[in-house]
């Protein structure tokens, strides 16, 4: 039984990526990663000088939402609600990151990057590869890019540029939403290695004391627990329409929600919020939790099951539906009640 993955040609000591954010913005971040025996680290994302100001973070930019609300007097949920964009340094500043990063770490480095104009595109990717990583995400669907990139105007073209500018694999991380599928069958059309399914949607919430919007007075990335059965659905539709693998990320806490992840299609699962709210030994606990399941399946790995509830799926036609009489004076209930 072994936690060890391959995907896009790397081999990882655990299916299980940091991903992009505040958990890997400094070197002594990755190493944490490295010791919790993480199988991958997805870099903070850079954005390119057009979007300088996106460097520079409000404060404060997190928010924990619904942290007290418990279900049946004991299960506690919440929503991590946040406005923080890109890496806070210079492009120089994040090809050094990059460098250094493999330099200190052994796994696989994955550097990410935004920007609209192809030729930044272009030349941020090179660079991402020149200084060493083994891969780039192109982070096309951030809940705080600009309102005025679009998927078919700006992000085709940018997939179709770096795939053609580098020889390192290249994943595109898309968001929620009904286009996920025909986004995936774009990028894979693009030449993309391979799909992250999915970003933090775009959220609001509102002070009702003040009657003003929290934070920073704009609306904000939101994801949590709750995000999975979204993200999961992602997962599903496009497993079964793109030949190219998916790494699934959004909502995980355990590593019950990592095999879910895996039963539908997904290769490779990133974490974050996990790590922002329960700490850096998140990820040896959910190793731990994946391990014991394997060894309770007899599995001897994740990838043996890969897909596997997907071939357990139903058509809607093939629901099996009630259509039998119901029991008596139950048809009428409601207008006996006056709803």
């Amino acid at each position: 039984m072994s936690l060890t993955t391959k995907f896009l040609g790397l081999t990882l000591q655990s299916p299980i990526f940091v991903a992009s954010g505040p958990a890997s913005h400094d070197v002594n971040q990755i190493q944490l990663a490295e010791e919790q025996k993480a199988g991958a680290v997805v870099l903070k994302t850079a954005c390119s000088d057009k979007y300088e100001h996106m460097r520079a973070w409000p404060r404060p930019r997190y928010k924990l939402l619904d942290w007290d609300k418990q279900i049946a007097g004991r299960s506690k949920s919440f929503s991590l609600y946040s406005y923080e964009q890109g890496y806070s340094g210079t492009l120089e500043d994040y090809w050094e990151f990059i460098r250094v990063c493999k330099k200190q770490a052994t796994i696989p480095i994955i550097g990410s990057i935004f920007a609209d104009d192809a030729l930044d595109w272009q030349e941020m990717a090179k660079q991402v590869e020149q200084c060493g990583a083994d891969a780039i995400e192109l982070d096309i669907s951030s809940p705080h890019k600009p309102g005025s990139v679009a998927f078919e105007t700006t992000f085709v073209a940018a997939i179709k540029i770096v795939v053609k500018s580098v020889k390192i694999p290249v994943l595109v991380k898309l968001g929620p939403g009904h286009e996920v599928v025909q986004q995936c069958l774009a990028a894979q059309d693009c030449g993309a290695s391979a799909v992250s399914l999915c970003n933090r949607m775009r959220g609001f919430d509102v002070d009702i004391e003040s009657q003003r919007p929290i934070l920073h007075g704009y609306y904000a990335g939101i994801g949590g627990p709750w995000a999975k059965y979204y993200t999961l659905r992602h997962v599903a539709e496009a497993a079964q329409e793109i030949k190219i693998p998916i790494s699934g990320t959004g909502g995980v806490m355990s590593g019950e929600d990592v095999i879910k992840y895996v039963l539908l299609g997904a290769s490779t699962v990133q974490i974050l919020s996990v790590i922002m709210i329960n700490g850096w030994d998140s990820i040896s606990r959910i190793n731990a939790e994946i391990e014991e399941y394997l060894t309770r399946k007899g599995l001897n790995s994740l990838e043996q099951i890969c897909g596997k509830a997907l071939e357990a799926m139903t058509s809607p036609e093939d629901i099996i539906r009630w259509s039998g009489e119901p029991k008596s004076g139950a048809r009428n209930d409601w207008k006996e009640k006056g709803t």
